[in-house]
């Protein structure tokens, strides 16, 4: 009985996440460039929600 592996991990990751995480990490690395790239994601979210929250980049503060 053959078994299936699902969708590719990396597939409901951002191009320009992927892209960079390939930079970073070996070619034959997809484990690491997966979690490179949900890293970098992660780093994005963050960073634009700090923005948000600050009031001299027009956030609540």
């Amino acid at each position: 009985m053959p078994t299936t592996s699902g969708p590719d991990p990396g597939q409901d990751l951002p191009d320009w996440a992927l892209g960079q995480a390939m930079n970073d990490v070996d070619d034959d690395d997809t484990a690491g460039r997966d979690e490179r790239a949900r890293e970098l994601v992660q780093d994005f979210e963050d960073q634009r929600h700090d923005e948000d929250d600050d009031a001299d980049e027009g956030g609540e503060g």
